[in-house]
């Protein structure tokens, strides 16, 4: 972020609490490797682009890549249903066996989706379950009641909605092109 703004030498930028030395060189790393920075340590045009995103520098990678593989959509919901950390289920004290058997009930229904592929892909496989986590709730017109019938924090879940749709508003603004993409392996790219 701080190279998008101009500040060119980070070692010495006069931070109000300063990072250890050797994190900063590790995120710089991180951004050469991601392709954000040149070998001389300045933004590419792909850094540019990933800095207008209020995500970690991986996530707006991946949201850069759905372009190439044209999974933009999918990619979107994704990205989003990750920023609610996990936080979508919830399990109250006094409904312990109806909420497992609701979530039982989204294994099944995902396998059934043949997801199996995603077995030895495992955050692939969460990060889709997200994803049609979020598809479900969309096609009941994002009601509460199907959150709390099926023990789903609907402020996460709404969240998630609203991160989405920025996100949806910034890949305009950089001119990512939203299209939908259900191979699998796109997606997994």
């Amino acid at each position: 972020m701080l190279k998008s703004l101009g500040i060119h030498d980070l070692i010495h930028f006069d931070f109000l609490d300063p990072p250890p030395q050797e994190a900063l060189v590790m995120a710089l790393e991180q951004l050469y490797a991601l392709g954000a920075l040149n070998h001389k340590g300045e933004l590419t045009r792909l850094g540019r682009r990933m800095a207008e995103f209020p995500t970690d520098p991986m996530m707006s990678k991946m949201i850069m890549a759905s372009e190439k593989y044209k999974c933009s959509e999918e990619i979107l919901t994704i990205a989003a249903m990750l920023s609610v950390n996990n936080a979508v289920f919830y399990r109250p004290k006094d409904k312990i066996v109806h909420a497992d058997t609701a979530r039982q009930k989204f294994r099944i229904f995902f396998e059934a989706q043949k997801l199996e592929f995603f077995k030895k892909l495992f955050f692939l496989k969460i990060d889709m379950i997200f994803y049609n986590f979020e598809k479900m709730w969309k096609n009941t017109d994002y009601s509460t009641q199907w959150c709390y019938e099926n023990f789903i924090q609907h402020r996460s879940m709404k969240r998630a909605r609203d991160v989405r749709d920025q996100l949806e508003g910034l890949m305009t603004r950089v001119e990512i092109e939203i299209v939908s993409n259900s191979d699998p392996i796109a997606i997994r790219k």
